[in-house]
Formats: C-alpha cells, sequence, structure tokens
C-alpha cells in the first residue's frame, strides 16, 4: 500500500484530519509559513529589483526544525499531499514546501484540498490531488512583495521626516487615511437647524402620532405652524396600503461575518477570524476566508430538508445568492458542515458559539421565504392647507424571521380612509434638532467601507485593526466602538498623501483587480510588478529630496525651466545633482560648503606645495572633502597616493602635525601621528576657532537619502 505524507497548516486540523484517513497516510502541520523574505542580507529589500523583482527568501528561524522534520517525513513515505488552507496564502505555503522538499527528494508531490474539515470533504480531496497552481502563488507572491517594496522603501522616508520610529503600508496606510478622512469630514462639519413637528391624533378613541411632512429650519416659522397645528381640524387626504417582502439575507462571507459580530456582539475582527478559524479547524464550519455567497447544491439541499422536517415553509425553489463582480469565487459561503448540528445542540467556548450562532442561523434563513408586512401610508391634511404623513406597518407572515429574531415592532394605525375626520388628542409637539456630524468609523462600518471600496481582502481586515492601533496611528478610546486618529496619524497620512499614488483609494482597488487578473493568469507576476515600480521609484526619490533646501541651482541640461539641483553629501565630498538624477539625468557638479552654502568648484585640486606623495613622491593637488581638506596624489587614479593637510599646529604628545576633520557631528583636530605611532590625541574645536573655516564642512543631518533606499533607487 502506498505511504502518503499529507502537511496542513495547523496542529489541531492535522490531528483531526489524521482520524479520517488511517494507517496509510502521515499527517503532519507546517504550522503556517515555512519561510519569508529576507529582510538581514546585503539585499536588506528581500527582492532582486534590478532582475525582476526576483524574491529572496529564508527559511523563518523559528521554523528550521519544523523544516527539518518534514524533509525527514517526506523520505519515509512514497507521495507527499500538500494541504495547506485552499486560498491564496496557503498555495504559496504549499509551493515553498514544495520547492524545500523538491530538493532533497523527487518522489511524487502533489497539491489538495479541503473545503471543510469533515471525512466526507476530506476523502474528496485526497481523491482529487492536482498540480501546484503557480498563477495562485505569484498573485500572493506579487502582494507580499509590494508590500515589502512599499513598507521598506516608504518607512525610512517618514523616519527621517519625523525622527520618530514609523512605517507606511500599502494597504495600512490608506486604511489610516480613511479614519483621518473622517475625522475631518467630522470637524468640518456645520450643524444645520430643523424642526420635528408632530401632532398627537385619534380616530374612535384609537391613538397615533402623524408628523409634519416639509422642512422646518428655524424657530419662528416653527412656532406658527405649531400655532396652526393646534387650531386646525384634521382630515385624511390619502390612503396608500401595499404589501412589502423582505428578503432573506446572504449567507455570510468574511467581511459579513466580522461586521455582524462586531455589530452584535462588539466583537474585533481578529476575535471574529480566530473563533471561525477554530470552528474550521474542528469541522463545524467550512473554510472562513471567502468573498463569494455561493453555495453548494448539496448543503441547500440538506437544509431545505433539515426546514421541512421542523416543519418551516421553504420557497418552491432552492434560494440562489449571486456573488458581487468582483468577488474571487474561490470558495463558498461560510456555512455550518451539518445543518443538524443546531447551536442548542453542541458545545463549544463562549466566542465560538456566538460566531456559530451567527454562521448556522445566516445559512438556514437564506433557504427560507421572505417576510411579509402590511404598510399603511397616511397623508393629512389640515384647514390651513398643512400636510402630515403617519406610517403603519404589521408582520403578517414571519418567513426567515422565525429563525434569525427581528427586535422592530409593528406599527399599529386605527382603520383609516380618505376624509375621515380626525381630532387633535393633545398638544403639539415642537422639539428643535439639529443635524449631527457623521459617525466615527467602528470597526463594524470600517470594514464594510473597506469591501465597499475594495481595499485589501476580507482575510486581512484583523490584521489591518491591529496594525493601525498597535502603532499608534489611531485611538480606540477604551470602552468605544469607534476608531479616533492620533496627532502622528494624521501627519503621517498628509505626508504620504503628498506624494505617493498608493494612498488613493482606487489605486488599492486597482491593484486588487491587477492581483485576481495573475491569479487568473491574464497578467504576468513580471510585467505587474514593473507596471508599479517604474512611477513608485520616481515618487520615493521626490519623497526623499522634498527635505532638500532650494539653493538656487538648476539644470542646464533638463528641457523643463527651471529644473533644481539638490545638494548631495558623496564619497569625496559635496556635489550637486538634478532632481531627475540619476534615473533621467546625469547632471552633477562637484561644489563645496562656503559657511552654510554650496559653492561650485572645478573639483580638479589645487597644487599643494611642499608635499610629496607618500607612494611615488610626485607632486599633491589639495581637495574639499566632506569631512575636510585632503591631499591626493596628481597621478591619481595611477597612484592611489592620499595626505591629511595640516592645520599648522603640533601634537603636544608626540609633536607630529594635527589635522582639521569633522568627527561625530563635531569638528575636531586630530594627530597625523596615528598612522606613524597610533597617537590618538584629538582636541574639540569651534566653528570660530578654525582658521579656514569654508575647508571642513560642518555636516549636521544625515544623508537625505539613506544608503539602502539610494542602492535601490539606482537599480
Amino acid at each position: 500500500m502506498t505511504k502518503t505524507l499529507v502537511i496542513v497548516e495547523s496542529p489541531s486540523k492535522a490531528k483531526k484530519i489524521g482520524r479520517f484517513l488511517g494507517k496509510d497516510f502521515i499527517v503532519q502541520a507546517s504550522i503556517g509559513h515555512i519561510v519569508d523574505l529576507v529582510s538581514r542580507s546585503k539585499n536588506s529589500l528581500g527582492v532582486h529589483v534590478d532582475r525582476g523583482f526576483i524574491p529572496i527568501y529564508g527559511i523563518i528561524p523559528t521554523q528550521k526544525n519544523k523544516v527539518k522534520a518534514l524533509i525527514k517525513y517526506a523520505s519515509q513515505v512514497d507521495q507527499i499531499y500538500l494541504a495547506p488552507d485552499p486560498d491564496r496564502e496557503g498555495e504559496a505555503i504549499a509551493w515553498h514546501l514544495y520547492e524545500i522538499i523538491r530538493k532533497k527528494n523527487d518522489k511524487p508531490i502533489k497539491r489538495v484540498t479541503f473545503q471543510e474539515i469533515t471525512k466526507k470533504a476530506v476523502l474528496a480531496g485526497i481523491n482529487s490531488p492536482r498540480e501546484l497552481d503557480k498563477n495562485l502563488f505569484d498573485a500572493q507572491q506579487a502582494r507580499r512583495v509590494l508590500d515589502r517594496i512599499v513598507g521598506f522603501s516608504v518607512s525610512p522616508f517618514l523616519i527621517n521626516k519625523f525622527n520618530s520610529p514609523l512605517s507606511a503600508g500599502r494597504v495600512q496606510s490608506v486604511t489610516v487615511k480613511m479614519i483621518v478622512d473622517k475625522e475631518r469630514e467630522i470637524n468640518a462639519f456645520k450643524p444645520e437647524e430643523y424642526w420635528n413637528i408632530n401632532s398627537p391624533l385619534s380616530k374612535n378613541g384609537e391613538n397615533f402620532t402623524a408628523k409634519y411632512i416639509k422642512k422646518v429650519n428655524n424657530t419662528k416659522t416653527a412656532q406658527q405652524v405649531k400655532s396652526d397645528l393646534e387650531t386646525d381640524t384634521y382630515k385624511v387626504d390619502k390612503v396608500d396600503e401595499f404589501e412589502q417582502e423582505r428578503e432573506p439575507l446572504a449567507p455570510l462571507i468574511t467581511s459579513s461575518l466580522a461586521s455582524a459580530a462586531a455589530g452584535k456582539y462588539k466583537f474585533s475582527a481578529a476575535q471574529t477570524m480566530k473563533a471561525a478559524q477554530a470552528l474550521y479547524e474542528a469541522g463545524l464550519i467550512t473554510y472562513m476566508r471567502t468573498d463569494s455567497t455561493r453555495l453548494a447544491k448539496e448543503s441547500t439541499d440538506f437544509c431545505r430538508q433539515w426546514l421541512e422536517e421542523n416543519k418551516y415553509d421553504i420557497p418552491a425553489k432552492t434560494n440562489v445568492y449571486v456573488s458581487k463582480k468582483k468577488a474571487q469565487d474561490a470558495h463558498e459561503a461560510i456555512r455550518p458542515t451539518n445543518v443538524n448540528q443546531t447551536p442548542n445542540n453542541i458545545y463549544l467556548p463562549d466566542e465560538q458559539t456566538k460566531i456559530y450562532v451567527l454562521i448556522w442561523e445566516r445559512f438556514v434563513a437564506c433557504q427560507m421565504n421572505p417576510a411579509l408586512y402590511d404598510n399603511v401610508n397616511v397623508t393629512i391634511k389640515t384647514s390651513s392647507n398643512h400636510k402630515l404623513k403617519a406610517s403603519g406597518k404589521i408582520l403578517k407572515y414571519k418567513g426567515w424571521l422565525e429563525v434569525i429574531k427581528d427586535k422592530s415592532k409593528d406599527i399599529l394605525l386605527p382603520s383609516l380612509k380618505e376624509e375621515d375626520k380626525l381630532k387633535l388628542s393633545s398638544k403639539v409637539s415642537a422639539i428643535q434638532k439639529f443635524t449631527k456630524p457623521p459617525a466615527r468609523f467602528s470597526e463594524k462600518s470600517l470594514i464594510e467601507e473597506l469591501e465597499k471600496k475594495r481595499i485589501g481582502r476580507p482575510s486581512t481586515y484583523a490584521a489591518i485593526m491591529s496594525k493601525i492601533t498597535s502603532r499608534a496611528y489611531v485611538n480606540k478610546p477604551r470602552n468605544k466602538m469607534f476608531f479616533i486618529p492620533t496627532e502622528k496619524g494624521m501627519q503621517v497620512v498628509d505626508e504620504l498623501d503628498n506624494f505617493f499614488e498608493f494612498m488613493k483609494y482606487s489605486y488599492t482597488a486597482e491593484m486588487e483587480d491587477k492581483l485576481d487578473l495573475i491569479a487568473e493568469g491574464k497578467l504576468s507576476y513580471g510585467d505587474m510588478m514593473e507596471e508599479f515600480y517604474s512611477p513608485f521609484k520616481i515618487e520615493l526619490n521626490k519623497a526623499y529630496m522634498s527635505g532638500q533646501k532650494d539653493y538656487g541651482f538648476r539644470c542646464s541640461e533638463c528641457e523643463e525651466e527651471e529644473t533644481i539641483m539638490y545638494l548631495h553629501n558623496g564619497t569625496f565630498g559635496y556635489y550637486l545633482a538634478c532632481v531627475n538624477y540619476p534615473k533621467n539625468c546625469n547632471n552633477t557638479l562637484s561644489c563645496k560648503m562656503v559657511g552654510q552654502e554650496p559653492v561650485v568648484t572645478d573639483n580638479k585640486g589645487e597644487p599643494f606645495d611642499g608635499a610629496k606623495c607618500p607612494n611615488c613622491q610626485s607632486p599633491m593637488l589639495k581637495y574639499d572633502g566632506r569631512f575636510g581638506p585632503y591631499t591626493k596624489c596628481i597621478e591619481f587614479p595611477i597612484c592611489k597616493g592620499k595626505g591629511k593637510v595640516p592645520y599648522g599646529k603640533k601634537c603636544p604628545d608626540c609633536y607630529n602635525e594635527l589635522y582639521a576633520t569633522f568627527y561625530e557631528n563635531k569638528n575636531v583636530l586630530f594627530c597625523t601621528g596615528y598612522y606613524i605611532n597610533e597617537c590618538r590625541y584629538s582636541e574639540e574645536l569651534s566653528a570660530d576657532e578654525l582658521v579656514n573655516p569654508e575647508h571642513v564642512a560642518v555636516l549636521k543631518a544625515k544623508p537625505v537619502i539613506p544608503k539602502k533606499i539610494d542602492a535601490l533607487l539606482k537599480r
């Protein structure tokens, strides 16, 4: 009999699946991802940008022992089935497992997926192995590389700008922007006055309330209307009766589950997804990361059967729910794996119970009849031609509301017909009100807005909420459910908004479309990354250079007039470079600092009388370097001889010449004897003590662009 190794993600899932498969299968867990983009290497970005955006992966340090164990298990079987979760993230885990195991043996390796952890579904998956899906893997890899490039290259810009350990993220920063924009909308809101004017009426002793129809926005008009209504006579002008259907809600998907749990139980997205993950691994629900409302026919057939057996009405045909246009539709909606496992006959921890109730009720209710209401709208006219309106609503058939209880109550009106005369039963009320600003985002409303604007994926919402609060870009006041941006969050959003296209809501949604195209095999990973990176690189360079002072130098080689040249601090001293350098323009000018201003030089050096090259005895030339004046052999680069420029003062310890330099943000004299007898004498100088202050540049700041980012921009 063929021995098979099955690798899933979690230990609890491995244990349950192992019971279904028997002794011919070894089921092990990878415990999530086993590799990630490297962050500590010569290429700290973890991506070869100049080689087609090839990612540089490394085994996660905490996973090294697990990888060794999986390789050992793979050597003991005849074939390997990779069974991480059935989504892009799971496909990436499977792909990396494949690459590592394949290096050690050539046994058959296949991909299997389980939509639910039940014996039937697991056996069906095992009997339907397939090849790994390169397109799904590339879609996940593109997202990961995009996020790495944005995070690793933009975060240092924020750190330099605010001198604080800040971070940026392709989706994270846009989510903070949504909260900031909402707060500014609230702050800019101007309340408008309005009045609620109601007449309490009756017919044959049955009381009800009618509301004045016209908008009233000042006290004078309100008092006049109230006065009229208190003395007017009333009669029914029009009665409009109609039946209204209330359709059952669609089965839950990831975003609607998180939204429903936040609304009903005040759960965070992280709480909801943790509980749902546990339910999935226990085999109680289908896969919980989905954007599709589609249901398997077998599941709806079982549901309809359960409803009939339990004396509920069902529609003549199965209710079908169409997924949204941009949904990936890779998995069906979230539903119970067995409709007979009602919330009343299973025992679970409290949070899991609440989530299971939501999922079970929505699934069962979605296959029931609509609820029916009898509605009536009554228009009432007074003797001074004022109009009022009263509405009634009665639930006459519960339909799906038998399963999901509705807290709304019937609104009853007496039996009314046109021309019926009505009496004023008590005083008319006129209450002054003011319009309220829009509400701040709660987790529920933020998730709904993220989904509406197609920012991120439902599976990432929990992580997004966690990041923006833990990094103090937004606050969630104690015992409150809404988000408030911090001052830091607002500053970061404003700074990023000035330079980067990824901060636009539409940009993020379009990027999700492109990731979908990669998953469908309609767009290549490399083409998508190049399309993103070319404009991003220009934006990044402008962002870093934005803090530069304009010294008045303009590029003579660019077609655009007034193209600025910015000051740079290079290995051999200061130089001015075009703002488009080095991508689209190579124009540079050597310069030295005189006081705090750059002065253009020819950088050819000045003859330095009396100095001989220590290597070839040729004359030496004096140059202005970023750390002070120095000498270089006239035969350079054939001869590499260099030297120090004497300051004109002897060392008190060894009597060798002292030289001036800039060291650790200080003007310092060091002994040239260090190179002869390792003399370590030094003394600090103030700027006004320097004999030649123009020769020792006072470098007060770090380079404008960090070395790692500068290297990235030059690729």
